[in-house]
């Protein structure tokens, strides 16, 4: 069975994805994402990058 984490949807252009998802494909190379948690997501979909609530 997979276990999903939290969807957040994107302000800007309303993409709905899953935290994890974004992290892993929209997030790659960033430091904080591989040290910890930065406290913004990243959409997957445009770029655009938003504080985590």
């Amino acid at each position: 069975m997979f276990s999903r984490g939290r969807e957040v949807t994107c302000p800007k252009c309303g993409f709905k994805f899953d935290i994890s998802y974004g992290r892993t494909f929209a997030c790659y190379g960033c430091n904080y994402s591989v040290l910890g948690d930065c406290g913004y997501i990243k959409c997957p979909n445009c770029g655009h990058e938003f504080p985590s609530t």
